[in-house]
């Protein structure tokens, strides 16, 4: 019974690993070809990287933050996209931020 054990505890860690990180993602998932494109500009875009770049490891607040402000960035980027498209209609409402 023990080595059965053994062999699904691995498979466990990577299945929580895989739905972590399914869940960590601010964009929807892309059902066609334009959404694909537009999660992938988002994914690109400028203001998304230079979120990133000022990640830091050694500061966990400031990479909460920073990470939300990446998340922001990229799903504003690909809200943008998708109305140039007219996958999606103008306005809505804008998404609650914490203070900072």
């Amino acid at each position: 019974m023990i080595p059965a054990m053994h062999r699904a505890i691995p498979a466990l860690v990577i299945l929580l690993g895989l739905g972590a990180c399914a869940a960590n993602d601010p964009l929807p998932q892309a059902h066609n070809a334009a959404e694909a494109a537009c999660r992938s500009e988002a994914e690109a875009a400028p203001e998304v990287k230079s979120a990133y770049q000022r990640l830091s490891a050694d500061n966990q607040t400031q990479r909460s933050r920073v990470l939300a402000d990446a998340a922001a960035a990229e799903r504003a980027a690909y809200l943008r996209c998708m109305r140039l498209k007219g996958l999606i209609p103008p306005g809505g409402v804008e998404p609650v931020r914490p203070l900072q």
